[in-house]
């Protein structure tokens, strides 16, 4: 690297998109696999949002729970209270 951090060099990937070019075969096989990778990487942050989403789900769930286990409890504590002479 000569004159200010400038590199001439190319990456590995455009050295890569050089050599792929020159086999028709290679490009299109370099293009399945980024389709592919794609999609593996699409499907992945899906199923994290629905992990999320059945996280919160839960969640509410165990509120709701705890809610109505408390009315529950309350309200047969009153009804029996009010139901002795």
């Amino acid at each position: 690297m000569l004159g200010g951090g400038v590199s001439n060099r190319k990456s590995d990937e455009d050295r890569v998109e050089d050599d792929v070019s020159t086999v028709p075969e290679l490009t299109s096989l370099l293009q399945e696999l980024r389709y592919v990778t794609r999609r593996m990487r699409s499907d992945e942050e899906d199923e994290n949002e629905t992990n999320d989403w059945k996280f919160a789900a839960m969640v509410i769930d165990r509120l709701c729970f705890y809610v109505f286990s408390a009315c529950f409890v309350l309200l047969t504590v009153v009804f029996l209270g009010l139901a002795l002479p």
